[in-house]
C-alpha cells in the first residue's frame, strides 16, 4: 500500500512539475519581450510562430480562429518606416485571398501609426483582422487582432484593450 501512495505522489510531482515547465516557457517568452501588455481576465496567452499571442479560447480550440499577435520586427536593415509598412502590405497582398481592404494612417500616443483593415478568406473560412504598426524609438512593431468573421465583433473590446495596454520597457 505505501509503495503505492509513493509511486502515485510521484507520478502527480512530475505531472506538475511538466505543467509548471510549460507556463514558466510562455512567461519566459513574455518577460524576454521590451514591452508589456494586459490582456482580459478571460484570455490566455499562447506560444506561437516565435512570439507570444493571446486568445480568449480554451485550450484544444482553433486559437488561429480569434487571436491577438503582437511583437517587434528583428531587422538586420532598417527601410523608412513607411517603406517598411508599405512592403509588409504588399506581401500581405500577396499571401492572402483579399475580399475588402483599407488602409488608415493615424498619430496616437506611440506616434504615427497604420492600420490595415481587412477581411480574408482561408482555407474556405472568412477572417477579419486588423493589423497596426506601431514605430517606436527606431523599432517597429506589429499588432494584429484576427478572427473568424463571425467571431470579429465580440471579442473586438478586448482586442482592442490589449492594444491600448501596450507599454514599452525603458
Amino acid at each position: 500500500m505505501r509503495k503505492i501512495i509513493l509511486m502515485f505522489l510521484i507520478l502527480i510531482s512530475f505531472n506538475c512539475e511538466s505543467t509548471k515547465k510549460n507556463i514558466s516557457e510562455t512567461q519566459n517568452w513574455i518577460n524576454s519581450q521590451n514591452f508589456t501588455v494586459i490582456k482580459p481576465q478571460n484570455w490566455r496567452a499562447i506560444k506561437h510562430h516565435g512570439y507570444v499571442g493571446y486568445t480568449p479560447f480554451k485550450k484544444g480550440d482553433n486559437f488561429f480562429n480569434n487571436l491577438v499577435s503582437i511583437f517587434q520586427f528583428k531587422l538586420k536593415e532598417k527601410p523608412k518606416f513607411e517603406e517598411f509598412v508599405e512592403d509588409q502590405i504588399k506581401l500581405f497582398e500577396k499571401t492572402l485571398n483579399i475580399s475588402s481592404q483599407e488602409i488608415l494612417t493615424e498619430k496616437n500616443d506611440f506616434g504615427n501609426i497604420y492600420i490595415l483593415n481587412s477581411e480574408t478568406t482561408w482555407n474556405g473560412k472568412e477572417y477579419k483582422q486588423k493589423t497596426i504598426y506601431i514605430e517606436h524609438k527606431g523599432e517597429y512593431y506589429y499588432y494584429n487582432y484576427s478572427s473568424l468573421k463571425e467571431y470579429y465583433t465580440k471579442y473586438y473590446d478586448d482586442a482592442i484593450s490589449i492594444f491600448q495596454s501596450i507599454k514599452f520597457k525603458l
